[in-house]
């Protein structure tokens, strides 16, 4: 496999140029040559992890000239200046000027050789710095993003940061509605991944559909397989061979409940079972988050008022008792839409599983309904509100998903 090169060796002098490049492999630094700067100005990096050897005296383009482009275009990028008319006066130029080293020719072997190796090594500590102050920022973004005081969030986040460089296939399971997506979005910004996040809703794909969003995602994108648990046989077949032979740099995938389970029911073969939980990443539901409630509850709050120009509601300590017994089964998505419904002045809706969730006996019929209702709700959020996918998720026609969202509710 051809290696990316670390040296770019830029000189109009055919003999050393080759003489340079072939001493610089022999010793395992991928070179590549150039005759003249201006084609190795074209490609520079300002993030790239090597260094630039170059002649002064060039016929198109002078040392001098290339490096202060190079400056302009890859400031960080070390440049290492020879000559074999140069004196200390030439020196003091190319050092203010922002090369690296100035070197007088004819070089001898491992003296040139010592200087690469101290420049590329500089070069990989100044790149560690950058990703690690990088690194540092996004923990501020992700707090903003992924938001919560408790433990289990705190958690959480440090896993993502763990793993969100690493080119390996990452699982998000967990309750509906404990924020996938958002945190697949998060996993992909943090990846410095230079594509798309490509969403593929794997829920009732047929395989000539999946094969096509497969085709359609180019070879720098995130795919993320939403809801993975909901494909057939046949299409899972064909995400196991993409992961199998995928050489992209990140692959997200989630799926609604814990990953054993769903492998034990038969909801997702041994192959991809194995393949997707090299790296699982548990989302926790609303009532494991402690007092992140509240703070999501403002946070929504304000996003809602702001959406539906609307004053903030005065929220009470008598008002957010329901809040403390309530179960939320949607999590943060029902808090969401308990948080619209309080800026519009509509019922909140908490009071149906209150009472059992406060040990209080209910009705056979009151529970089969309330029962019936969360299996409605989930399945609504699973489709992002879009009745025709929840009712091809509940497997049932688009009919009777509205005949049973007015029984229990949900439809006036």
């Amino acid at each position: 496999m051809k290696r990316d090169p670390v040296i770019y060796l830029v000189d109009d002098d055919t003999d050393f140029r080759e003489a340079t490049a072939e001493l610089l492999e022999s010793e395992g630094f991928a070179t590549r040559a150039f005759d003249g700067g201006a084609r190795m100005l074209d490609i520079i990096d300002p993030e790239w992890n090597g260094l630039v050897l170059c002649d002064v005296r060039m016929q198109s383009m002078d040392g001098f000239g290339v490096l202060k482009d190079m400056r302009a275009r890859a400031p960080k990028v070390p440049f290492v200046m020879m000559t074999g008319h140069g004196d200390v006066r030439m020196a003091i130029s190319a050092i203010r000027g922002g090369a690296y080293d100035f070197l007088e020719k004819p070089v001898q072997p491992d003296f040139l050789l010592g200087v690469v190796r101290r420049a590329l090594n500089a070069r990989k500590l100044a790149i560690e710095n950058t990703r690690l102050r990088r690194r540092v920022a996004r923990f501020g973004d992700l707090r903003s993003r992924l938001v919560g005081t408790s433990p289990v969030m705190k958690d959480c986040r440090k896993q993502l940061l763990d793993l969100a460089p690493l080119p390996i296939t990452v699982l998000l399971h967990g309750e509906a509605g404990t924020g996938k997506e958002v945190t697949a979005r998060a996993i992909h910004d943090f990846s410095e991944v230079s594509g798309d996040l490509h969403t593929i809703n794997c829920a009732n794909l047929s395989e000539a559909e999946l094969r096509q969003d497969l085709t359609a995602a180019s070879p720098d994108d995130t795919v993320y397989f939403r809801a993975l648990h909901r494909l057939g046989t046949e299409a899972q077949s064909i995400v196991a061979e993409f992961l199998r032979q995928s050489t992209r740099a990140r692959t997200i995938a989630s799926l609604t409940g814990d990953p054993s389970k769903c492998h034990d029911a038969g909801q997702i073969s041994d192959e991809l079972y194995y393949l997707v939980t090299v790296a699982p990443i548990r989302l926790p539901p609303l009532r494991e988050r402690d007092k992140d409630m509240f703070v999501l509850l403002e946070m929504f709050l304000r996003d809602a008022a702001a959406r539906f120009k609307k004053p903030l509601p005065m929220v009470t300590k008598e008002a957010l008792k329901p809040f403390r017994t309530y179960p939320w089964p949607g999590n943060l998505r029902e808090l969401r839409g308990v948080a619209e419904r309080m800026v519009l002045g509509l019922p909140l809706g908490l009071d149906r599983n209150t009472a059992t969730a406060t040990g209080q006996a209910e009705s056979y019929d009151a529970s089969m309904l309330a029962h019936e209702r969360a299996i409605l709700e989930r399945a609504l959020m699973e489709s992002g509100g879009q009745k025709g996918d929840a009712a091809a998720i509940l497997g049932i026609p688009r009919k009777r998903l509205y005949l049973r969202m007015k029984a229990t509710g949900l439809l006036e």
